[in-house]
C-alpha cells in the first residue's frame, strides 16, 4: 500500500513530513517505515508492507516541522478495503467442448489477505474475435462480450462463481478472453480491479 501528499503551497523550503498511523483502535500508532522521497529528499509518500485490513478505518496523520514557522498537520480515518486495487483473478483457463459448442472458463479469485470467500466477489469476462493483422494479432472493431450463456450482446456480463459457460456463436473462430474483479460484498473494494493478461482459446 502507498500513500503519497503533496507539501502546502506556502511551506518553507526546509519543511519535512512524517506519517503516523494506526491500523485500528487496539492498534499501537507507528511512524511509517519507508519514506518516498522527492528530489529534495522531502518526504512526499509512505510505502507500507504487509497493511492489515480490519473492520474499523484506519487513522493516517501527516505532520510537518519547519525551522522558521509552525506547519498545518493532516489527519484523516480511511476504510483501507475501499482503496485497494485487486489484482486480475489467477489460473484463468478455458476448456472447450468441439461437438456441444460450448466453453467452460474457469479462474481463482483474486488473493487479499482479509476475505477467502468466493462470494466476496463479482466478475467480468470480456470476449472478441482475434483477427490476424500483419504484425501481429489484435483485437476485432466490434467487441462483443458473453452477457449470459446463449446470448451474445454489446455489453458486459457481471458474473459471480468461479466459472462459467460460453456459447461460441463460431467455432471456427479463435478467441481472446481477458478478467476483471471488483467486491460483491464483505470487506472487498467495491471497484473494478486490473484486467488479466489475454487467454487464447478456439480454433485459427
Amino acid at each position: 500500500m502507498n500513500c503519497t501528499w503533496q507539501a502546502g503551497g506556502d511551506a518553507p523550503g526546509d519543511t519535512q513530513y512524517f506519517l503516523y498511523w494506526q491500523n485500528s483502535r487496539y492498534d499501537d500508532a507507528m511512524e511509517c517505515e519507508l519514506y518516498i522521497k522527492d528530489e529534495n529528499g522531502r518526504n512526499t509518500g509512505c510505502r507500507f508492507q504487509n497493511v492489515r485490513i480490519e473492520i474499523e478505518k484506519a487513522y493516517f496523520l501527516v505532520n510537518g516541522s519547519s525551522k522558521g514557522s509552525l506547519i498545518q498537520f493532516y489527519d484523516e480515518y480511511i476504510q483501507l478495503y475501499k482503496t485497494e486495487k485487486l489484482m486480475p483473478p489467477s489460473n484463468i483457463t478455458v476448456n472447450c467442448d468441439e461437438i456441444k459448442n460450448y466453453c467452460i472458463i474457469q479462474w481463482q479469485r483474486p488473493q487479499i489477505s482479509h476475505s477467502n470467500k468466493n462470494n466476496c466477489f463479482k466478475y467480468e469476462i470480456n470476449i472478441k474475435y482475434k483477427v490476424r493483422g500483419i504484425s501481429s494479432p489484435t483485437f476485432s472493431i466490434n467487441t462483443y462480450v458473453c452477457i449470459y450463456q446463449y446470448t451474445w450482446v454489446k455489453r458486459k456480463k457481471k458474473i459471480r462463481g468461479n466459472s462459467h459457460t460460453f456459447q461460441r456463436p463460431n467455432t471456427r473462430k479463435k478467441y481472446l478472453l481477458k478478467m476483471r474483479a471488483a467486491g460483491s460484498a464483505c470487506l472487498v473494494s467495491p471497484a473494478w480491479g486490473e484486467w488479466s493478461a489475454a487467454v487464447e482459446f478456439g480454433k485459427s
